[in-house]
């Protein structure tokens, strides 16, 4: 049996300024993160014409945020 959670997509939101305040991420270090430019995250968080992260990206971003509905990330103890 699948695991349901997997099936259930977050519908992707045009949040993503807050999402990525929320995560401490800088504009440019997110921008990086997600292998863009500078100039595109910025279009993406623009609020007159926001861009759209793809379904990977946004979930992503929620999870570094820690705001995923499903999923958290947790630390790798160093052994």
């Amino acid at each position: 049996m699948r695991n349901q959670l997997l099936e259930r997509p977050v519908a992707v939101q045009h949040n993503i300024r807050d999402l990525r305040l929320a995560a401490g991420l800088s504009q440019q270090s997110a921008a990086e993160r997600f292998d863009l430019s500078l100039r595109v995250w910025q279009s993406k968080e623009s609020a007159k014409n926001p861009g759209q992260l793809s379904q990977g990206e946004y979930e992503l971003l929620l999870l570094l945020a820690g705001q995923h509905p499903y999923f958290a990330l947790v630390s790798q103890q160093k052994k």
